[in-house]
């Protein structure tokens, strides 16, 4: 039950959930032939030094705040809210509050995670991270991330511990889900390939996540009928598949859990 409301509660795409070891991405599918390989780098090469002009990320991180209800193997966990709001400098707010059943909360708590990034020369620079219980306080942590995204420092029951960054492009548990709602983006505005990694640090591991875009597939949603996007985090342990509405600036609308083929976990968009 390990941060089970929170983990996906915020889309933390790859928090506190348990995987294989770092994985790097194959970006291109199997059956292209070499010189298709070829000829697709130097295209991605190209559009790479055109991607700041075409996608402006800062047009795609307007204030929100989104409602999901969450279910465990078909139980009602409760209801969850995550929320994004510019602040000063080229900087953002991101904050994910829980509304659990009454016997989570009085079991578990309700955790809440906030985040604080900022946009740089196009880029995501994660800043700072908390992770909130105060029903286990032994659960709680907190990310410092170096300007340079060098190192990033962890302060947990009051221990101080520093990583190293080998990866610059290395982002919070709960920062995540936005970096890959943005990159989706990116695909979509021509800069980006249909398949992409992305690393995590969290409070006891930092582990690289493969993502791929599928197919538009109708999904239905207390919130409505979607034509939505799906995405699948390709893990073999517990995959996770996520279905993007393109009518929402591409949020998730539902997003599941897998366990041997079975939903372990389930959101839903209510409003």
């Amino acid at each position: 039950m390990r941060r089970l409301m929170a983990a996906l509660l915020i889309l933390a795409v790859a928090g506190g959930v348990q995987a294989q070891a770092q994985e790097s991405v194959q970006a291109l599918p199997q059956e292209q032939t070499q010189a298709q390989e070829q000829e697709q780098t130097q295209e991605q090469v190209q559009e790479a030094g055109a991607d700041a002009a075409v996608f402006d990320p800062v047009a795609h991180l307007l204030d929100r705040s989104q409602r999901y209800s969450v279910e465990w193997t078909g139980i009602s966990l409760g209801k969850g809210t995550i929320a994004l709001q510019g602040d000063a400098g080229g900087c953002y707010r991101f904050e994910s509050t829980t509304d659990p059943i009454a016997l989570v909360r009085w079991t578990y708590g309700a955790p809440r995670e906030q985040s604080r990034f900022c946009v740089r020369d196009g880029a995501i620079v994660p800043v700072t991270y908390a992770y909130i219980n105060e029903k286990r306080e032994k659960d709680s942590f907190r990310l410092d991330f170096a300007e340079d995204n060098s190192e990033v420092r962890m302060l947990k029951r009051g221990d101080l511990q520093v990583r190293e960054i080998a990866d610059q492009e290395t982002y919070d548990p709960f920062l995540m889900r936005e970096v890959v709602r943005l990159w989706v983006l990116r695909h979509l505005a021509g800069v980006a390939p249909a398949q992409a990694a992305f690393t995590m640090v969290d409070d006891d591991r930092i582990k690289t996540y493969r993502f791929a875009i599928g197919e538009r597939e109708i999904v239905d949603v207390p919130a409505g009928r979607v034509d939505a996007l799906r995405v699948d985090r390709l893990d073999d342990r517990r995959p996770h598949h996520y279905w993007l509405d393109p009518e929402r600036g591409y949020i998730p609308v539902k997003i599941e859990q897998l366990k041997e083929d079975k939903v372990e976990l389930r959101m839903l968009l209510l409003e």
